[in-house]
C-alpha cells in the first residue's frame, strides 16, 4: 500500500518537474489522435444529351430539353406560370434491355439541378406531348417508352445553368451529405447536361 502511495506520489512529481524544467519554456504540443474523415458526396460528371445509360437492365436517356413560357393543355388550355418562372420540359427514351419486366421509375426518381436547387416534375400534358405519368408502369423485354416531364424552373435560368437528373434508387439528390451518415448517401446518381 505504501510502495503504490510512493509509486505514485514519485510520478506525480515526475510530471511536475518535467514540465516546468522544459528548456524554453513551451508545453510539448498534444498528440492529435487520427479521427476518420467522412468523404462528402459530389455529383458525377454530366453526359450529354441523347447519351444512354443503364441501371438494373433499364436504358435511360435524356433526348431533349426545351424551356416554355406557356403551353397549350390537352383540353385546349393555356397554362402560364407562376410569376418569375417559367416551364422546363425534358424527353426521357426509357428501354427495358434485360430478360425480365421492368418496373418504371416514379416521376420523384427525375430531378433538375439548378445551382444548389433541385427541382421535381409536376403535373403536364401539354398538347401533343405524351406526359410521363400517363406511361403504364411495367416495361417488358425489348419494349421502350418515351414521354416528357414538366418542371417549374425560375425565369432567369438558363438551359446551359441546368442539370436534368435520374436518381434510380432514391428521390432526392444527396450532394454535400456524407454517404456514412444518409442511407441514401451511396445512392447512383445520372447527370444530363440540358444543354447541347
Amino acid at each position: 500500500m505504501i510502495r503504490k502511495f510512493l509509486l505514485s506520489y514519485g510520478l506525480f512529481g515526475l510530471l511536475i518537474l518535467s514540465a516546468c524544467n522544459s528548456a524554453d519554456g513551451a508545453v510539448p504540443a498534444p498528440v492529435s489522435s487520427a479521427t476518420p474523415q467522412t468523404a462528402v458526396k459530389s455529383l458525377p460528371t454530366s453526359i450529354s444529351p441523347g447519351k444512354r445509360i443503364v441501371y438494373d437492365d433499364l436504358q435511360v436517356a435524356m433526348s431533349q430539353a426545351e424551356i416554355t413560357t406557356s403551353y397549350l393543355t390537352e383540353y385546349g388550355s393555356t397554362r402560364e406560370p407562376s410569376v418569375g418562372g417559367k416551364f422546363l420540359w425534358i424527353h426521357v427514351l426509357l428501354k427495358n434491355v434485360g430478360q425480365r419486366e421492368q418496373n418504371l421509375p416514379a416521376p420523384e426518381h427525375f430531378s433538375v439541378l439548378y445551382d444548389a436547387t433541385e427541382f421535381k416534375s409536376t403535373y403536364g400534358h401539354r398538347k401533343g406531348y405524351v406526359d410521363y405519368t400517363t406511361l403504364k408502369p411495367v416495361l417488358y423485354q425489348g419494349e421502350e417508352a418515351d414521354a416528357w416531364l414538366r418542371f417549374d424552373i425560375p425565369i432567369e435560368a438558363e438551359l446551359k445553368d441546368l442539370q436534368f437528373v435520374f436518381l434510380p434508387e432514391s428521390s432526392q439528390v444527396s450532394v454535400g451529405f456524407s454517404s456514412s451518415d444518409y442511407s441514401w448517401g451511396n445512392h447512383p446518381i445520372y447527370l444530363w447536361m440540358c444543354a447541347p
